[in-house]
């Protein structure tokens, strides 16, 4: 099988989970990789043996690709994109799709105009767990589901808490730490979304503002078939969990200071979905790769398949890859990260007018 061929932008921590995932691909062969940072670069091409290049406009003109994954802060990703659509290349960028709207849109537009397919990172829908509950969900077995929460709070306390940066967010507008709203919450949203396979219609919510002391986060989403999701996020406090609600994580996961683990081990906090319906509730642990459910008389485990992260970045681009050579929409598409986009601002946008907003199609 003639396998297509990658090009990364950016090789910075991201970089190492997706080719991690991407070296057991059948579909793929990652020939090249861009990043700015020289001795990043030459760290990344040793060790994973492609061409590097400085400038990813370099790489875009002397590479025959297939696909460009967009690994970049957010900030970047307009620009990048449409450059990699402009060059006849399919494109893969990671989350959140971009910084605005309105950016969004235009990267929609653009690799619609150019013919080439975009592929949002939406990589929860990809964690087996996840995937699982998203069946079970689909197969009636929690009948009409009612409400969906995550909640994520710990850190060390103001004093260390560590803002993104305004190279990943531009300072006084939306940001915050990794693990919180913008960088990790946009996920969730998507998740929600898609769990629920419902629109969002009114949000109410709270955000960080990049380069602006930290708050604690929410959301609450209510959505068209009368759900409810709710997230709540403080990295810049303490937790209160105790050590008895731990678990063993069965694959790689980030902890609560965005620090990257590939391996399984002990998570004291680990991140999970609560989904509550009239028949029963799934407890989804994502990247320890357990699910439980819990009804009135049963209290137990469900399998699911053995790729736990970053095995939900290998089932990912196989999609894609497989979407490219069968000429097919994406699984995962721009609409799909504008739409979460969209609920994300809605949420800062409620907190500035202190008023529920519509989300509009």
């Amino acid at each position: 099988m003639t396998k297509l061929k990658v090009g990364l932008i950016g090789l910075g921590n991201v970089s190492e989970v997706h080719l991690e995932a991407y070296k057991n691909v059948n579909q793929i062969e990652v020939i090249a990789g861009a990043e700015i940072e020289k001795d990043r670069l030459n760290q990344m091409v040793k060790k994973w043996n492609f061409r590097g290049y400085i400038d990813y406009k370099e790489m875009l003109e002397k590479e025959d690709l297939d696909i460009a994954c967009v690994l970049v802060p957010a900030r970047l990703h307009r620009e990048i994109t449409e450059n990699v659509a402009k060059s006849n290349i399919h494109v893969f960028c990671e989350k959140p799709l971009a910084i605005t709207i309105k950016d969004a849109k235009k990267m929609i537009d653009t690799c619609k105009s150019e013919g080439v397919k975009l592929c949002y990172g939406a990589s929860y829908r990809w964690l087996p767990a996840c995937m699982k509950a998203k069946k079970l969900i689909s197969e009636g077995l929690l009948g009409k589901i009612q409400l969906l929460m995550e909640t994520s709070i710990g850190g060390g306390g103001v004093e260390i808490f560590k803002d993104a940066g305004e190279h990943h967010y531009p300072r006084g507008g939306p940001g915050g730490g990794m693990m919180g709203l913008v960088d990790h919450g946009i996920h969730l949203i998507d998740a929600f979304l898609w769990l629920t396979n419902s629109k969002v219609e009114y949000v109410i919510g709270r955000g960080n503002i990049s380069g602006q002391a930290p708050h604690t986060e929410f959301l609450t989403m209510i959505f068209e078939n009368d759900a409810v999701g709710q997230l709540v996020y403080n990295e810049a406090t303490f937790s209160s969990d105790l050590p008895y609600e731990g678990i063993f994580s069965w694959g790689g996961s980030w902890d609560l200071e965005g620090n990257l683990s590939l391996e399984g081990r002990w998570e004291a906090h680990p991140g999970n979905i609560r989904i509550h319906g009239e028949k029963g509730a799934l407890r989804v642990f994502y990247y320890a790769n357990k699910l439980f459910f819990i009804s009135d008389n049963k209290r137990q485990p469900i399998n699911v398949i053995d790729r736990p992260m970053p095995g939900n970045f290998a089932m990912q681009i196989e999609s894609f890859a497989n979407a490219v050579m069968n000429d097919e929409d994406p699984e995962v598409n721009g609409l799909d990260g504008l739409n979460a986009l969209k609920v994300l601002h809605a949420a800062y946008k409620s907190f500035e007018t202190k008023q529920l907003v519509k989300i509009k199609d």
